[in-house]
């Protein structure tokens, strides 16, 4: 490996992220602190290419910057993340079955709601209300959409 060190332009640049992207993830420790050169400028060796360039597959896979950060620090450390990061996929793949199941649930039972919606809407004149609103007391809560309702308004949309 070589000793070159590399400016934060020239690792983002090779890396393929951002010079912030990489700030933050030193802020956070995804990625080692940097050093400084003698003008104060961050300085990184080349093996950090490998560990940004990972980073969007991982998140794409649902690894959070934060167990990233703690995988990498495994690995520097010198003991093999490999069972960490199996076991911590393994759950990612329970949760996306248990919100799979969540969101079907919650699709079949709209879906009755919707028919029975239609019905009510076509024996209804034109210009009737129509509580439709009534039918939905009855939709199921479950922890997949009650964190989606909870996702929505950290946006500031509800």
């Amino acid at each position: 490996m070589s000793l070159h060190k590399l400016t934060v332009s020239q690792l983002a640049r090779i890396a393929g992220v951002g010079p912030d992207s990489i700030r933050h993830y030193e802020r956070i420790g995804l990625v080692p602190r940097a050093e400084r050169s003698p003008a104060g400028y961050r300085l990184w060796s080349a093996r950090e290419v490998q560990y940004l360039k990972w980073v969007a597959p991982a998140k794409r896979a649902g690894f959070t910057l934060h167990e990233l950060a703690e995988i990498f620090r495994m690995y520097r450390a010198g003991s093999p993340p490999c069972r960490t990061v199996r076991d911590l996929l393994q759950q990612k793949v329970a949760d996306l079955d248990r919100v799979i199941d969540d969101l079907s649930t919650l699709r079949t039972h709209l879906r009755r709601v919707l028919i029975r919606w239609k019905g009510r809407l076509g024996r209804a004149s034109s210009g009737d209300f129509v509580p439709l609103f009534d039918d939905l007391y009855d939709v199921p809560v479950t922890q997949s959409t009650a964190a989606l309702k909870r996702k929505g308004r950290k946006g500031g949309k509800s």
